[in-house]
């Protein structure tokens, strides 16, 4: 696993996906409950497990609110705490982990894993496997870019969205997956037949974190003991 590669020419030229959904409308759209969920990513970033009956007070979320974002943006423990928002989570979820501001982190898809560090252009280490052969993949991140990675050629799976709500996040999460090459993930989609999605190279998955994450948390230091955008 130490022998990484050097990624090269990303800087000048990025690729971007042929369309940017957001992997959860939610956490997207303008209101109290993107304000809820964006203050609770920040909390977790930061080291901390606020409860959502704090949040939802900070934030003016309504009780539907929290209804329409916990199982999709937001996953509570039994103490009421949030424990995992938008993708980052502070308790194990599935084989996606990361690192970032020196704290360890889980998230719910290889999407999250690599487009996270890219939205808040942060120095970061994501680990995964593929999901055909379970070889570790690491990719490692300066200031948001994938600057040296196990396995460059290495693919995701940014699979259609999907309704419902899930124990790590909304249900197409489980198939937003990394494959140690396009040979492994083409194997897996003959596989697969009926899945429908995109498939994604380590560029994109960069552009699509800084879609998803990029103006909705960059620079928030809200449980610093400041008050940015986000949260108010």
């Amino acid at each position: 696993m130490n022998d990484l590669t050097t990624l090269k020419g990303t800087s000048a030229r990025r690729a971007e996906p042929d369309s940017i959904d957001p992997l959860i409308r939610e956490a997207a759209a303008d209101g109290p409950a993107t304000h809820l969920c964006r203050a609770a990513f920040n909390a977790i970033l930061n080291g901390e497990l606020a409860t959502v009956s704090e949040l939802a007070k900070s934030t003016e979320a309504s009780s539907h609110d929290v209804e329409l974002l916990v199982g999709r943006a937001l996953i509570i423990d039994e103490s009421g705490r949030i424990v995992a928002a938008h993708g980052l989570s502070a308790v194990p979820a599935r084989q996606h982990r990361l690192t970032l501001r020196g704290r360890p982190f889980w998230t719910w898809c290889a999407i999250d894993a690599l487009g996270i560090p890219a939205g808040l252009g942060e120095d970061a280490v994501a680990e995964t496997t593929c999901q055909l052969c379970a070889t570790r993949v690491r990719v490692e991140f300066k200031v948001g870019k994938a600057v040296a990675a196990s396995h460059p050629e290495a693919r995701v799976w940014d699979a259609q969205r999907l309704e419902g709500h899930g124990t790590t996040g909304p249900p197409h999460c489980a198939l937003m997956n990394l494959f140690c090459s396009a040979e492994h993930l083409a194997e897996w989609r003959a596989a697969h037949p009926g899945e429908q999605g995109q498939e994604r190279n380590l560029d994109e998955v960069g552009e699509l974190g800084r879609a998803e994450w990029g103006d909705s948390h960059k620079g928030c230091n809200c449980q610093e003991g400041a008050q940015d955008e986000c949260c108010q």
